[in-house]
């Protein structure tokens, strides 16, 4: 910034010369007074962009060939119900381990119920002083639990 509060520009002069005749590459030289033939085809087409030139493809192709679209909508519907059938099939899988799950579960719950048993069926009758007691709290937690 200058000191006047104003940006300078990032665009130089590539020439000091104001003469006209001197070969520049500044534009501000070049005289439009010059009167071209009229046989001669100065005007160059441009190339299309990359945008007007996809639209005009997808333009001319879907509406030029309805059987491409059928297909492609069948090709679509086909991929959808690819992805429909997955997710069945993965549902599936997850309610037969959540089911195989649960059949664990109670066969485990089945094995501490039979431990809790063989406990509470032991006889404590012999044990005296702190041998004693755990047991003891042990059944007391355990018909706690199990309401007993």
């Amino acid at each position: 910034m200058t000191s006047n509060g104003r940006r300078k520009t990032k665009w130089s002069k590539t020439s000091s010369s104001v003469d006209p005749n001197t070969p520049t590459s500044d534009a501000r030289n070049v005289d439009l007074n010059i009167n071209l033939e009229d046989d001669e085809d100065l005007e160059l087409e441009r190339p299309p962009g990359r945008r007007s030139e996809k639209k005009e493809e997808k333009a001319e192709s879907s509406s030029a060939n309805p059987d491409i679209m059928k297909e492609d909508f069948e090709e679509m519907n086909r991929r959808l119900q690819d992805i429909r059938d997955l997710g069945h099939r993965r549902l599936d899988y997850a309610r037969k381990k959540r089911r195989k799950q649960k059949k664990i579960v109670v066969i485990q719950e089945s094995r501490q119920m039979e431990k809790v048993i063989e406990f509470l069926s032991k006889p404590i009758d012999h044990l005296v002083g702190d041998a004693l007691i755990l047991p003891q709290m042990r059944q007391q937690q355990i018909r706690e639990k199990y309401g007993l």
